[in-house]
């Protein structure tokens, strides 16, 4: 695998099909002209053809300055008569290019921005624009900012305006940001059935929606975790739009009575409260499946037209640029990490599908114990159709997040985890959900960065709109040392999926790394005033008052952690630090003994990395090394966060210390990922 940071141009030539239809000559002359000029101008800018496409062309070069040059000399040759219709994006960003072909979140972006561009025009990104604004000979013009599709925030695209370049009209080119239009929430469709069980029915219906929605482009649409949150609760509209930060709510039922079903639909807007859209369908029910997919299709396909300023902001789809479909839509709520398509098309049993839920629903509360009932529900779904892939991927991420913690040994968890994920690939290999759980077995336990890398990659491509694959990644980021990145990446999460308290979490711990603890505490105080019982949000802010010194107020939070589970065994080594903080060192070494009895207690889980903090918190240093390098012999997931924990950051000089990140082999950041 080759990775690079680089400059990416998107050549498009325009209209070829149609071109095509009238004149198979000229059309082929076209784009032989097309080609002939790529391959003369990109190399003689230091540049590299990656792939053609058709009637495209994919190219990298060492810097923005010479990608810009080269799209004005192609520009240049063929506006000369008679003229051929090119339009050229650029971007700088992230690319992996390998046997399967050419991808990553830089392709996506600079394939958005060429979508954009007009015939004769050249487009490129702000990152192009700040590489490139001080080069004589480039000549620029700012059309405004844009909101691309699964882009967090609105870009700002710019014009190359030298003599001859075409320049479109900025009211011709899609969506503006902050169009109160642009964003929806779709609560879970009451069942007004009398039956319970056709429960999983309508919420059958409102996963089905929430998938077709995301194909509009342009739409923000809030993720499964959030609007399920008001599943139940009979709230304001308004306060509901409020809390999720949308502009317009989908509400409905769902009546089934034999094989007949009626479903209501009610777009409201938040800010006055009127029905946008409301409308009554009735179905006969055949297939359970295939009548939701078909409601939903039809359902997002007449809101459309209520978003439609809002749309439309890459008119044609991005052009193909490897072996997967970057425009495939993702699925709110799967488990962390996953983000299939329409997940109805995965299943063809109502109730594997009803158990993967379940498993969801377990793994979102990051614990040991629900990880370990939402393998035994993914096992169950597996069991009941062992064609789907998605179970497969929950599990691979369920038990490396077990061993990652060391709640069970990595000898016994990883090798599970592994099958599950070569299962998945193999079941539905273009699958964001497959690469990601992949992903975290390389991360994890590989100690594999490079793969690693590739396979988020390949996730983020496939799925670009997963709350939860972006939370998985930005947590590689933490740990290679890219605390910027990685917080971008869980602030676009936290926009997808506002009341996630296992992503809220993560970003809590990232502005902990960074020193932010104000910052670190409003935010997991917010997801505690979610959650009360979230035990990583309580733990997370224990460990940000330790670090800042504040030991009693630590010390409450974590002794409120023993009071809500009524188990002494938690969180052990950091009331040691707590404890040995304020002075009371007797009552810390007290503590040791709890934790030899819940090594007897509990040996399939590993606690190298418990006795190596207590140590560490009483100033014992070799002891602490010991165990910790016991922990990296076992090879125990969290020691790859090694160089971004603030526990060892006063230890980082030390030749054991840094021995063991060699060990390890973490990177100084992507650019050490060859």
């Amino acid at each position: 695998m080759n990775r690079q940071l680089t400059a990416i141009m998107f050549a498009d030539l325009v209209g070829y099909t149609a071109v095509m239809q009238e004149d198979e000559n000229r059309a082929r002359a076209n784009r032989e002209r097309n080609r002939e000029a790529l391959v003369s101008r990109v190399g003689e800018n230091h540049g590299k053809i990656l792939q053609f496409y058709g009637d495209g062309a994919l190219s990298t070069f060492q810097s923005a300055i010479h990608g810009v040059e080269a799209a004005i000399a192609i520009q240049t040759d063929l506006q000369a008569p008679p003229a051929v219709p090119v339009r050229i994006g650029l971007h700088t960003g992230d690319i992996i290019h390998d046997e399967e072909g050419v991808f990553g979140d830089g392709v996506n972006l600079a394939a958005r921005v060429q979508a954009l561009a007009v015939p004769g025009g050249i487009l490129i990104s702000e990152r192009v624009y700040e590489d490139v604004k001080n080069q004589r000979g480039i000549e620029t013009q700012s059309l405004g900012s844009f909101a691309l599709k699964n882009v967090k925030r609105p870009m700002e695209i710019w014009a190359v305006t030298n003599q001859g370049m075409a320049v479109p009209d900025p009211r011709d080119m899609g969506s503006r940001p902050s169009q109160p239009t642009n964003s929806i929430a779709v609560l879970p469709f009451m069942n007004m059935s009398s039956d319970p069980e056709n429960e999983f029915f309508s919420d059958g219906i409102t996963e089905e929606i929430l998938n077709s929605l995301t194909r509009i482009n342009g739409l923000q649409v809030t993720a499964r975790t959030s609007s399920f949150a008001f599943k139940g609760r009979n709230e304001d509209i308004r306060a509901i739009a409020e809390e999720l930060g949308v502009a317009t709510v989908l509400e409905g039922s769902v009546r089934r009575s034999g094989d007949r079903v009626r479903i209501t639909a009610q777009l409201i807007n938040a800010k006055d409260g009127y029905h946008l859209f409301s409308e009554t369908y009735d179905r006969e029910l055949l297939n359970i499946f295939e009548t939701q997919d078909e409601i939903a299709n039809t359902i997002a396909s007449e809101l459309q037209s209520c978003f439609q300023p809002a749309t439309a902001v890459v008119e044609e789809p991005a052009p193909e640029v490897h072996v997967h479909d970057t425009d495939r839509p993702s699925a709110p709520g799967v488990p962390e990490g996953t983000g299939p398509g329409q997940i109805g098309h995965h299943f063809h049993d109502t109730e594997a599908y009803t158990e993967f839920l379940k498993g969801v629903h377990q793994f979102h509360q990051w614990t040991p114990e629900s990880s370990r009932a939402a393998i035994r529900h993914f096992d169950e779904s597996i069991r009941l159709d062992p064609t789907c892939a998605l179970p497969y991927s929950g599990k691979a991420t369920a038990y490396t997040f077990l061993a990652a913690l060391g709640q069970m040994h990595g000898s016994v968890a990883y090798p599970k985890a592994r099958e599950s994920a070569l299962k998945a690939l193999d079941l539905e290999e273009a699958t964001g959900a497959s690469h990601a759980a992949m992903a975290t077995v390389h991360f994890f336990y590989d100690w594999d960065f490079r793969k690693a890398y590739e396979h988020f990659q390949k996730a983020l491509t496939l799925s670009p709109g997963a709350a939860g694959i972006r939370k998985l990644y930005a947590m590689y980021l933490m740990a290679i040392g890219d605390l910027e990145a990685a917080e971008e990446e869980l602030h676009w999460a936290t926009q997808m999926d506002p009341l996630s308290p296992s992503i809220r979490t993560a970003l809590g711990e990232v502005l902990i790394h960074g020193r932010r603890f104000d910052e670190a505490e409003r935010e997991l105080q917010r997801v505690l005033e979610l959650d009360p019982e979230f035990r990583a949000a309580r733990e997370a802010l224990g460990w940000a008052y330790l670090a800042q010194g504040k030991f009693q107020k630590g010390l409450h939070e974590l002794e409120e952690i023993n009071r809500r589970t009524s188990d002494p065994f938690k969180v052990i080594p950091h009331r040691i630090w707590a404890l040995a903080g304020l002075g009371r060192e007797q009552e810390a070494r007290r503590l040791f003994s709890l934790l030899e009895e819940r090594r007897e207690r509990e040996p399939e889980i590993s606690l190298e990395i418990d006795f190596a903090v207590a140590h560490l918190a009483l100033g014992e240093t070799d002891k602490m090394f010991d165990y910790l390098e016991a922990s990296v012999d076992e090879r125990l997931g969290m020691m790859v966060f090694l160089n971004s924990s603030l526990a060892w950051e006063g230890l980082r000089s030390h030749p054991r210390f840094q021995a063991l990140v060699e060990k390890v082999g973490i990177p100084a950041g992507t650019a050490d990922i060859t």
